[in-house]
């Protein structure tokens, strides 16, 4: 009799059948690695880590063993009638109270679940809790040449019918490994099973696309922390003796930023002081002089790696640039010392599981990735998500542009989250903004029976001075137009930008109204100008060539052009122009653009308005600013410091935000709350979305997604080349442009040629479209 197997043969690709020896076993070991890695940094649960994931891994696939689904193995046979194989190990591990394990089997492919409705299915007398009482074989499925005929019965009766079989089979092939050992369980911590659930999941999904060749395995880079600090400090150095200031203030300016750099290196922390703050000034070396305490904490505390987390995917590239010139070590492959993280790009359809090897595991010593990948991955109950999610651990943590991070409803479960990753996980925290509101001493978001001190990462003598200077870098006003009106129409806007000083920055608030407002410069008021567009409707790889033009034009002579964006800008990059606007919004997001005009004080003085404009078909409103908008008319209204550049109007005006708040905001972070302590994890998954409005990666150009389309697996692109090639687009934009499936159903598309371009990126369709619609052409 032939071993039973865990996977089919793929004959096309070469790839023999494997048997359920090697994957559990593999899978088993690897599992096992993961937990052992991650309970180094966790006194309080590496003991339940270790056991829960061993005997989950062990038992994670005993419904393979099935004569049915062997048949459909052997066979290769695809049409497996809905048959459930994780149901027999989740059913072995009840029976023995390892409810921990069991947990983590039920959900490996579909996710862990609700228990509210795990609790209720109960049915003469009997407990369903994480047993499967759908049908087998599924309704109205009829299985063509059957070798073996199931009579449709609920799974939970095919599994305890057979369950004695399958564990004969099973411990013929590990007699050892058994459920009966010493139950351990996590107590009220939901994190804590999200990583062993990732734990789990990362082996699986790597031992099946380690067999299949889609992915190969990870020795591990290590971090080498003094090492590193070393290198960086060389790179500070080196990049100080390159730049000569050009006059006093300038040379003040580089003072400043080295003693802020020295102070964060050199800063003494307890050990129990696991999160730290920085609200220097925007352009005080923030970026370089956090990483040098984190590399020092790294150091220090034995940490395995550090994750820098961005509030916009735009930024992503010239960080890991920064990252790379200054931290990797000779005789190092950059791209494996500093990795970046982009938007999404994990598909866990059950249909398109070849698609699974696209998502990134965070597998580099240092991860540059967002916040939308970081925070929801804390929040996640879904496996291709989850995946990387025991890498955290371990880690000193950068989050840059703290205030863009999140919306406030938010803050107060991912405070909690963060908090116990630092109590129980080891990892450190330095939350930093030169825009920060310091949410965790407001009661609102953190009650003080839960509030926690958190120092300040720069000494008050050496921060002091920068925000002394600050209140002479920059002046805030409100620009009017003609008549006085605080509403300026496109066309008003467009005067007073061209009559600024140059280079001149327009950010807006919606993607629409940045790509209506260039395109407008652009072709009607075309006056020979350079005008250069950013914002994500750009994939990657044409932001970063734009990019590469402002920085070029931004070190020049040149002056009179204008780039209009979004706030994508306004967060973690290196920009100096002359004169700012900035659409009314938050009074961070106004304090955030400040930060990239005059930024190395150039200028005796320097101009950053803040504008409303009129809504119309074409320039968009976002609904999310209504309250933060109105809170800095006020400011501007009562001369109430929103000429003051400081954390301490950022934090005033969030409170005076949530004073005038409807509750909204309290209702949603309370709902986060309940639901994470009743266990709901997909509402707490989908509750703890940064963005809410759903999106969907299209490909951009002919030849990757000819790569896709051909279906050589072999040729297929990497993650990395899909997210330097497409987009996220909004599911309710979709249908005004023009996108079509390449062979995967809707998890992957791509746009059409000619409804994308180097300028506006997809805007270009979808202001096409918008053409039409008013005016019956598209020209």
């Amino acid at each position: 009799m032939s071993a039973p197997l865990a996977r089919s043969a793929q004959t096309k690709k070469g790839v023999r059948a494997q048997t359920y020896e090697e994957h559990v076993s593999g899978v088993r070991d690897a599992a096992m690695r993961h937990a052992s890695s991650v309970g180094v940094f966790s006194v309080k649960h590496r003991d339940a880590l270790a056991a829960v994931v061993r005997v989950a891994s062990i038992y994670h696939d005993l419904g393979k063993l099935d004569d049915f689904f062997q048949d459909i193995l052997i066979r290769n046979n695809h049409d497996n009638c809905g048959f459930n194989h994780c149901e027999a190990g989740t059913a072995e591990l009840l029976k023995y109270k390892q409810g921990e394990a069991a947990l983590l089997v039920y959900s490996h492919h579909i996710g862990l679940p609700e228990f509210a409705k795990e609790k209720v299915r109960v049915a003469n007398e009997k407990n369903f809790f994480l047993r499967d009482c759908s049908q087998f074989p599924a309704p109205h499925h009829e299985r063509t040449n059957a070798l073996i005929e199931i009579k449709p019965a609920p799974h939970y009766e095919r599994t305890d019918a057979f369950l004695k079989d399958y564990l004969d089979k099973h411990r013929a092939i590990f007699p050892e490994d058994d459920a009966k050992g010493i139950v351990q369980k996590f107590g009220a911590s939901n994190l804590a099973r999200r990583v062993a659930l990732s734990c789990l999941v990362d082996a699986d999904h790597g031992n099946s696309a380690q067999h299949t060749g889609d992915e190969t395995a990870l020795s591990g880079i290590p971090l080498r922390a003094a090492d590193r600090l070393q290198a960086l400090d060389n790179y500070v150095a080196n990049l100080a003796a390159t730049k000569t200031p050009s006059n006093e203030q300038e040379h003040e300016r580089h003072a400043l930023r080295q003693k802020i750099y020295t102070s964060c290196r050199e800063r003494k922390l307890a050990d129990n002081e696991r999160i730290v703050s920085c609200d220097s000034p925007v352009g005080t070396g923030k970026t370089t002089a956090v990483l040098a305490h984190l590399l020092r904490v790294a150091a220090e505390r034995n940490l395995r790696r550090i994750f820098v987390v961005l509030p916009f995917t735009t930024i992503i590239d010239q960080s890991v640039g920064v990252y790379r010139k200054a931290l990797v070590l000779p005789g190092e492959e950059a791209e494996k010392v500093v990795a970046a993280h982009h938007h999404k790009v994990e598909f866990s359809g059950d249909d398109h599981a070849e698609l699974r090897q696209l998502a990134q595991t965070w597998e580099a010593p240092i991860i540059v990735t967002t916040a939308v990948q970081f925070f929801e991955t804390l929040a996640a109950n879904k496996p291709a998500a989850l995946r990387k999610l025991h890498q955290i651990a371990g880690s000193a943590v950068f989050v840059d542009e703290t205030h863009a991070a999140m919306p406030a409803a938010l803050w107060p479960q991912m405070w909690r989250w963060l908090c116990e990753l630092a109590d129980d996980w080891s990892c450190h925290f330095v939350l930093a903004s030169g825009s920060l509101a310091r949410f965790w001493e407001l009661e609102d978001f953190v009650p003080g029976k839960n509030r926690r001190d958190i120092p300040r990462l720069v000494a008050d003598a050496d921060a002091q001075p920068a925000f002394d200077a600050e209140k002479k870098r920059v002046r805030l006003a409100v620009l009017k137009n003609k008549n006085g009106a605080v509403y300026v129409a496109k066309e008003d806007l467009a005067d007073a930008v061209l009559a600024a000083p140059g280079p001149r920055l327009v950010v807006f608030n919606t993607v629409q109204s940045a790509a209506v407002f260039a395109r407008y410069l652009r072709e009607e008021r075309n006056l020979g100008l350079n005008i250069e567009h950013l914002s994500t409707a750009l994939t990657p790889f044409d932001r970063n060539r734009i990019l590469q033009r402002i920085k070029t034009n931004l070190a020049s002579h040149w002056k009179d052009w204008v780039l209009v964006a979004t706030s994508c800008v306004e967060a973690g990059v290196d920009f100096s122009f002359r004169t700012g606007f900035r659409e009314r919004a938050a009074f961070a997001n106004l304090l955030q653009l400040a930060g990239r005009v005059n930024r190395n004080n150039e200028h005796s003085d320097a101009f950053v308005y803040d504008f409303q404009h009129n809504a119309d078909e074409q320039l968009t409103l976002h609904p999310h600013f209504k309250t933060a908008a109105k809170i800095v008319g006020q400011l501007f209204e009562n001369d109430n410091g929103a000429n003051e550049l400081g954390p301490e109007q950022c934090t005033k005006a969030l409170q005076m935000e949530l004073n005038q708040s409807t509750g909204e905001m309290e209702e949603t972070a309370e709902n986060i709350r309940e639901a994470e302590s009743v266990c709901d994890f997909p509402k707490v998954a989908k509750l703890c979305r940064l963005i809410t409005t759903a999106t969907t990666t299209v490909l951009v150009g002919d030849e990757i997604c000819k790569r896709f389309e051909n279906k050589d697996r072999k040729n297929f692109p990497t993650s990395q080349e899909i997210m330097l090639n497409s987009v996220q687009i909004w599911d309710n934009k979709l249908k005004d442009i023009s996108v079509s499936e390449i062979g995967f159903g809707t998890d992957l598309l791509r746009i059409q040629s000619g409804c994308y371009d180097n300028f506006l990126g997809y805007m270009k369709g979808l202001l096409g479209v918008r053409d039409f619609q008013q005016n019956g052409s598209c020209f």
